[in-house]
């Protein structure tokens, strides 16, 4: 009978949904949509964003892996605290739906979505979304020129997402010992990293749900081998990875652009991914990533994780949003054994490096919003750039602010305690800038295809550096179209 009941409940809830967003969305008034009241200093609010009695505004947020709930909470008390009548929706769908809603003049006045640096650079081009610049932000070195062209700031970067390695920490007190692998400890080296897949293959006859667990689960048709890739570049060679991403040049086919990226430190790191996947050939004749799943290279982020929650694998290639993207399968699992690692060094006397996600998530102001009220905008992205908002998401959500604030560590998860942990002291690393050739996206490298084919292609010494011309053959040929698009 409770079954029956809840089961009911949340029948007549979704239907109710269907005929009334706001009942079921995000309330615009002093309250949130359970009748909970807001306590906010209404004179504070006032004073620092202004007075918006009865002004109304759109957000529209994309709901996927940080979700939105920390949006939802930050329009309540905007509300609340300055009298504004701001509205907002979650939506999966919103990046497919962007650039239509921003042509709409019946869309939202503000959007959080993903766009490509190239995609964002158009809409600014076109006039659809509005400078920032009158608003001033403070942000991290990292990200301080993402969201720029030709020196004005159109876009406000969100996230600042590290990186790195989801390891199961109760199967790593299993795994025997062997090399720079040491049982209990997840490997600070890449020697250990490959010692420790050696010993799970070898040593370690583990199963769950039925199968033997392998030592790497990764998103193979979403760009997770790409960003972890990204992580081994920096640390081996931190210098040649930023001058990679801020060269200035409006041409990628001179020589000196190629030495940018076909050099050692790139062939390197592509030869020590390389090594990770570990190519064999099956009975078949076909060859697969042996330290993973042999269908990874099609495998979705969600897929991969799920499949680590599920012990199938050792570790998984992710990042601090894991643990909200993963949120309702832990619940659900009472899981607790999974710990945060940045990517393991290659070049041990090299400081750890940590690639943070490119912050291509973003708040903008739509220049044809429904409501026309720039200035109401503006004064709530200026409370989302506040140290109070900025601490709020990273806690909500366990990933970290672009922006500079300080970290309340008492109020996070020891996950995210963890991520936070892991880029002290390190080197960090951003895949943008604010160069035309960033800009245009010309010299993004074409690294989900590069790294299919060397886990699925035979092993050889020549192989990382055949690769890693193929990246640059593709750019030299797609520059004209990219430069078309960037100018149109």
């Amino acid at each position: 009978m409770k079954k029956l009941l809840t089961a009911i409940i949340a029948g007549i809830m979704a239907f109710a949904c269907v005929f009334s967003m706001t009942a079921c969305g995000w309330d615009g008034g002093n309250s949130g949509g359970d009748g909970t009241s807001v306590n906010v200093d209404k004179d504070a609010m006032k004073k620092a964003y202004g007075d918006w009695t009865g002004k109304t505004l759109e957000v529209y947020a994309l709901d996927k892996g940080i979700g939105t709930d920390w949006v939802k909470d930050a329009v309540r008390k905007f509300n609340a605290g300055t009298g504004a009548k701001i509205t907002s929706k979650a939506d999966e769908t919103l990046n497919e739906s962007l650039s239509v809603l921003l042509d709409a003049r019946s869309g939202a006045d503000v959007y959080f979505s993903f766009a490509s640096q190239l995609q964002w650079v158009q809409w600014a081009k076109q006039g659809k979304i509005l400078s920032l610049d009158d608003i001033g932000f403070n942000y991290k070195e990292a990200t301080e020129k993402v969201g720029i062209i030709d020196g004005v700031r159109y876009t406000m970067p969100y996230t600042f997402a590290p990186t790195g390695i989801i390891y199961n920490q109760n199967y790593i007190n299993e795994i025997p010992s062997n090399g720079e692998f040491v049982t209990g400890t997840f490997p600070a080296t890449w020697q250990g990293l490959l010692d420790m897949c050696d010993s799970v293959n070898e040593k370690w006859n583990k199963t769950a749900l039925g199968q033997k667990v392998v030592p790497m689960s990764y998103g193979g048709s979403v760009g997770d081998i790409k960003g972890f890739f990204y992580g081994v570049w920096a640390q081996i060679d931190p210098v040649g990875f930023k001058n990679y991403w801020e060269q200035t040049t409006t041409s990628v086919a001179g020589e000196s652009n190629k030495n940018l990226l076909v050099n050692d430190g790139v062939i390197k790191a592509v030869d020590s991914v390389a090594k990770l996947l570990n190519a064999k050939k099956n009975e078949q004749g076909n060859y697969y990533p042996s330290n993973a799943f042999a269908d990874s290279t099609s495998h979705s982020n969600l897929i991969a994780e799920q499949k680590f929650l599920n012990g199938l694998s050792v570790f998984t290639l992710s990042a601090s949003w894991f643990e909200t993207e993963m949120k309702e399968h832990i619940e659900d699992g009472g899981y607790d054994f999974y710990r945060f690692a940045p990517t393991p060094r290659v070049n041990v006397d090299n400081p750890t490096a940590v690639y943070v996600n490119s912050p291509a998530e973003f708040f903008m102001i739509a220049a044809n919003g429904k409501n026309k009220n720039p200035q109401l905008a503006k004064a709530f992205l200026k409370y989302m750039a506040s140290e109070e908002r900025c601490q709020v998401f990273h806690s909500t959500t366990g990933t970290p602010a672009a922006l500079q604030y300080r970290v309340n560590t008492s109020s996070l998860s020891r996950f995210a305690k963890e991520v936070v942990e892991a880029t002290e002291g390190a080197t960090l690393a951003i895949a943008a800038s604010d160069q035309i050739a960033s800009l245009t996206g010309a010299i993004n490298l074409d690294a989900n295809t590069v790294f299919k084919t060397i886990a699925t292609t035979e092993y050889t010494p020549t192989l990382a550096r055949t690769m890693v011309e193929s990246m640059y053959k593709k750019q030299v040929e797609s520059w004209n179209d990219y430069m078309k698009s960037f100018n149109e």
